[in-house]
């Protein structure tokens, strides 16, 4: 009896040690710990450099002057030499379409003047003269005349001419083929009109101007660059999937290696800035229609090495630095110009979004940040330009703030 009593309290004693350990290790390994909020700031500087805005987008070369070759008249087609890749001058002989027909309209009309002029010669020596016959004579042999010069013209204009220096791209017939005069025989484009026509985004095609100038490179052509500038605007635009879009042509300079359909980018230049002081897009704020950046103070900067190039955050409470107020200019997707309130090397304090303790000490992914000291790398002109969307759009946004 005594034996059972203290095997049953041993019991008891195990079955609530056992509760108490796991209650105990729900409540530190499954309760969630209250999170405690920090802040993050690093450290950006504000310094000189070139800034350029622009817009981006796709396109294919083709010729604004191209000319399709038809003959003027019925015929057959002679004296036809040229093929496809040939280069041909302005005036040059193309072909014949002879005609019979229109040949044959010479001897009429000459046999016509010599008729009409024997009667007139006739009227004229008669012994009685009649004027009002010798005026009509006369308009008759003008008329003879006139037709005779058409026939003759017409004949002139079975040879066909280039209408246009340029290259070949079609030949639509051979010799002995019946030309028709609607109905084009070869086709001439002057490769020296190469155009790119690009489509850009109703959200940037109010900064684009005529005249702007612009960078082509070819997917095809390695290794260089080709200048253009902004010849013609559209005013309509094309929507698709709720996006409208405006086709902006720009005419190639020297556009000698380019071939039609080879697919182009081209980067327009919307504006651009020497040795202008900005600073990194994340680190001005605005309120009340006036911009902000916090500069760090003095403490804070001398606690962070301005020549480290690695990234370096330190925590501290989101009042770090002094507020002040500042004047801006030119603006790219990465970089704002400052023309007022700052000077060049001050520290900027850039708050990082929030964290928490609870996280697992989680990091934060701020892609644009490159190291505590922001702008001290990254392209020489003063950050990347805007990347096409859609093969239709440029990214950099411009004008005075």
């Amino acid at each position: 009896m005594k034996s059972k009593l203290i095997k049953a309290i041993v019991t008891g004693v195990i079955v609530i040690a056992v509760g108490f350990g796991g209650y105990y290790g729900y409540k530190t390994y499954f309760i969630a710990k209250p999170a405690t909020a920090t802040v993050q700031n690093i450290q950006v500087t504000a310094k000189k450099m070139n800034l350029q805005v622009t817009v981006q987008g796709t396109g294919s070369a083709y010729a604004a002057n191209t000319k399709d070759v038809m003959p003027n008249n019925n015929g057959t087609i002679s004296g036809l030499s040229v093929k496809v890749g040939d280069t041909v001058t302005a005036g040059q002989k193309l072909f014949t379409a002879d005609s019979d027909q229109l040949k044959n309209a010479v001897t009429t009309a000459k046999n016509n003047v010599t008729k009409q002029s024997l009667t007139l010669a006739s009227d004229e020596s008669a012994e009685k003269i009649d004027d009002n016959k010798i005026a009509m004579d006369k308009l008759s042999v003008s008329d003879a005349k006139t037709q005779l010069s058409d026939a003759n013209k017409a004949v002139s204009n079975m040879t066909v001419t280039a209408p246009i220096g340029g290259v070949i791209t079609a030949v639509n017939n051979t010799n002995g083929d019946s030309a028709q005069s609607a109905k084009a025989v070869l086709t001439i484009v002057d490769m020296t009109s190469i155009k790119v026509k690009v489509s850009v985004d109703e959200l940037n095609i109010n900064n684009v101007k005529i005249g702007q100038k612009s960078e082509i490179k070819f997917d095809a052509i390695k290794g260089k660059t080709y200048e253009g500038a902004v010849e013609t605007i559209a005013q309509t635009g094309t929507t698709s999937n709720n996006v409208t879009t405006y086709d902006v042509v720009v005419a190639v300079k020297d556009p000698a290696g380019i071939k039609l359909g080879m697919n182009a980018n081209v980067t327009i230049s919307i504006d651009s800035k020497v040795n202008a002081l900005a600073v990194p897009v994340e680190s001005v704020t605005e309120s009340n229609g006036k911009k902000y950046v916090r500069v760090a103070d003095s403490s804070t900067t001398s606690a962070q090495n301005s020549n480290n190039q690695q990234a370096s955050s330190t925590k501290s409470s989101s009042n770090a630095g002094k507020q002040v107020e500042i004047k801006t200019g030119l603006e790219t997707d990465n970089y704002i110009e400052v023309t007022e309130g700052l000077t060049e090397g001050e520290k900027l304090v850039v708050k990082l979004p929030s964290t928490s303790s609870s996280s697992n000490n989680s990091r934060n992914n701020m892609g644009g940040f490159g190291g505590a000291d922001m702008m001290g790398g990254g392209r020489p002109e003063g950050g990347p330009q805007g990347a096409p969307s859609g093969g239709s759009q440029g990214g950099n946004q411009g004008g005075g703030k």
